[in-house]
Order: C-alpha cells, then structure tokens, then sequence
C-alpha cells in the first residue's frame, strides 16, 4: 500500500512539475532519470555498457529518421 502512496505522490509532483517546464526539457530530464535510476538498480550492468549510451539529443535525432523513414508522424 505504500507503495501505491509513493507511486501517486511521484505521478502528482511530475504533473505538476510538467506544467511548469517545456516539453523538450521535460522528455530529457525524464530519458536522463530513467538512465540513471537503471544505472542505481542494476550496477553491474552498467559497468562495462557495449556501447556509448546515447544523449536525448542523439536518441531524439535517430528516433525522427526512423519516424521518416517508416512514414509516421
């Protein structure tokens, strides 16, 4: 059950949060908490990564030429 407290209370402070910034800033922090947060749950995974993880810049870039070349919008 407190869980589902904690849950509720994150899911309220990030629309609120949501509101006040643009919506570029809001995709980037959350694609940057979400790296991190994997990075905290499963460390030795991320102790030898395969590859440079991607910046959202770079991750927003390949996302529209795929987005292109597959005709969606």
């Amino acid at each position: 059950m407190r869980v589902a407290i904690r849950h509720s209370v994150l899911l309220v402070t990030t629309a609120v949060l949501a509101g006040c910034a643009d919506s570029d800033r809001y995709y980037s922090n959350v694609y940057h908490g979400l790296q991190t947060r994997e990075a905290m749950v499963h460390p030795l995974l991320q102790q030898n990564p395969p590859e440079k993880p991607l910046s959202y810049k770079e991750y927003e870039a390949e996302r529209k030429k795929l987005q292109e070349s597959n005709g969606d919008q």
